[in-house]
């Protein structure tokens, strides 16, 4: 029979994740929590341990490594009370967590009814050979309505020797009978720097090396879990080895660097478009989530924004110390009331990139978007602006001034839409056309506040050739008026003519309803025409008839000479009747005192 030669035994250990390797092992260790740490040392030295205890709080805040660390403190066979020596059997059995007597309960897989039974049959028993039998229950949350009804009576009076420890993340889902059977301890977030502390600590122990940008990283990334921190430390490792580089931990978690977010925002501010879609351009090239970077330029805003209201406090935000001189500086490029408007519009757009099939397309209309949203002046700034227009210290902008005399008008342009003309333009400047623009005077009229006007100075009085002119003159007074509904009413009629201190508003083509308007505002048309020529006048309404002769309507002192025939051929013109006329054909009348 041949002889089998067998090699030598080869024993492999398996590797150890560091957020199981550095575990806290005793109250010391915890990082945190200094409030739980206090309040159960000492209940442990002055013997008055509750039989239930419920531990709540977010994940990786070290809810079961504080429960295992309380089961050793009560059943430590060597150490004093809330000191566990760790080298002790019962010590040694809970940290490896195949302990008899301190049974880990999952209650996701664990929680019906008849595992609740069951357990609570085995509470009966005495411990095999520790001082008590603990039970730590996780994610306590996930037992049944029925399996928390079977363990009321037991939680509420347990044997001598059971001590029940639940721990959820999520506290409001406990029924309030349970929550009233035991003792809470909510644990918070860990400080950013805490956590920095301890994986500083931990890359000095296991010997390799990280910079201080990338470890802040990974602090910042884990969202104040401990473990995340760990977790991710570890992935970081096995991918770099002992030497950890910046741009490793960047592609590995996935994040958008600082400078691109920098980029976009000061590309919005300056509406610079082709940065814009450049920028999305090196993501989609680079293979980044677009919806994650859209997340986390809502984030840089929100940084942006805490600093306008004065929190620049790091650990506060959320970022790395040294990227707060950066967000300062992008922050002072928007008034918190640009930040918000930004923040609405980017939250639409994050929300439609879930359901965009084109979501590259879809990132560069919204921030397209962004850029075109313009800025806006503080309210204290414009009635500043209006307050030194008024006292002469603020001159009137040169576009709103008439041509000099003999040069030609400019040609006409189209003013663009008021949510995109851009806020440097004074306050006051009004929206018109270059060619029916009025002198500066009346534009300067035009902007003071709707109060009643006083008639101007002989001396400011427009020239007189101005007075020739019936359109001037009409956009003069325009520019004046009191109500801004009626200026472009006045602008759309011929011209104005004066007669001595009357002035006739030409009506032409006006139908009813600007002529009632006006008839209904001749105080006001009149006060603004007072102030235009600098005297008092009276204004009435006229429209020249075909043989050259005018036909007065406005003028209380002359009566109309228009007839119901006429009004009724008037009538019968306007779209709205001719429409009417076309579905319901008859005869229409015209009966006298019409108007």
């Amino acid at each position: 029979m041949p002889q089998v030669t067998r090699g030598p035994a080869r024993l492999f250990m398996q590797y150890q994740v560091l957020a199981r390797k550095w575990r806290p092992q005793k109250f010391d260790d915890l990082v945190g929590q200094p409030h739980i740490s206090r309040t159960l040392l000492n209940a442990l030295k002055s013997d008055r341990v509750a039989h239930a205890y419920l531990f709540s709080g977010p994940r990786g805040s070290g809810k079961t490594s504080t429960a295992r660390i309380l089961a050793k403190a009560l059943n430590c066979h060597e150490g004093t009370p809330g000191e566990p020596c760790g080298r002790c059997p019962s010590c040694g059995e809970i940290a490896a967590g195949n302990c008899i007597d301190v049974i880990e309960i999952d209650a996701a897989s664990h929680g019906l009814v008849d595992d609740v039974r069951d357990l609570m049959e085995q509470t009966r028993y005495c411990p095999a050979r520790d001082k008590n039998k603990i039970y730590i229950i996780d994610e306590a949350h996930m037992v049944s309505a029925a399996g928390f009804n079977a363990l009321l009576k037991t939680l509420e009076e347990p044997p001598a020797h059971v001590v029940f420890i639940m721990a959820t993340t999520e506290y409001h889902k406990m029924p309030a009978t349970i929550l009233s059977r035991c003792q809470h301890h909510a644990f918070k977030l860990i400080p950013f720097d805490l956590i920095y502390q301890r994986l500083s600590h931990i890359a000095a122990a296991e010997k390799f090396e990280i910079s201080r940008t990338a470890l802040e990283h990974i602090v910042f990334s884990s969202g104040g879990s401990m473990r995340d921190a760990m977790t991710v430390l570890d992935q970081v490792i096995a991918f770099s080895g002992t030497v950890v580089r910046d741009e490793d931990v960047t592609m590995l978690l996935n994040l958008i660097e600082p400078a691109v977010l920098e980029t976009t925002v000061r590309a919005i501010a300056k509406n610079d478009t082709e940065q814009i879609v450049k920028v999305v351009a090196d993501l989609v090239e680079s293979g980044q989530d677009l919806q994650n970077y859209c997340r986390r330029l809502l984030a840089h805003l929100r940084h942006l924004m805490v600093i306008k209201a004065e929190v620049a406090s790091a650990s506060f935000l959320g970022v790395p110390e040294s990227l707060l001189p950066a967000l300062k500086a992008q922050a002072g490029l928007f008034s918190p009331e640009d930040l918000l408007r930004l923040f609405d519009v980017l939250g639409r757009v994050e929300v439609d990139l879930k359901h965009a099939t084109q979501t590259r397309f879809h990132l560069e209309m919204g921030l397209i978007e962004l850029a075109q949203i313009p800025r806006l002046r503080p309210l204290e700034d414009l009635i500043a602006d209006f307050n030194r227009l008024l006292k002469g210290e603020l001159s009137v902008p040169p576009e709103t001034a008439a041509p000099a005399p003999g040069k030609p008008s400019p040609p006409a342009r189209a003013e663009p839409e008021a949510s995109a003309r851009p806020r440097s333009a004074a306050p006051f400047e009004r929206p018109l056309p270059d060619s029916r623009r009025p002198p500066a005077k009346a534009a300067a009229l035009a902007s003071a506040p709707s109060a009643v006007r006083e008639p101007a100075p002989a001396s400011e009085v427009a020239p007189a050739a101005s007075r020739d002119d019936p359109r001037r003159l009409l956009l003069e007074i325009a520019a004046a008026v009191q109500k801004e509904s009626l200026e472009p009413i006045l602008q759309s009629l011929s011209g104005a003519r004066r007669q001595g201190d009357s002035i006739y508003l030409d009506m032409g083509e006006a139908n009813e309803f600007l002529r009632r308007q006006l008839s209904e505002n001749l105080d006001v048309i009149t006060r603004a025409a007072s102030a235009v020529v600098g005297t008092q006048v009276k204004i009435a309404l006229e429209k020249k008839a075909a043989g050259g002769k005018p036909d007065t309507a406005g003028d209380p002192h002359e009566p109309s000479s228009r007839t119901p025939e006429d009004t009724l051929e008037r009538a019968k013109r306007e779209p709205v009747v001719r429409a009417f006329l076309e579905v319901f054909p008859g005869p229409v009348k015209a009966e006298e005192g019409d108007p």
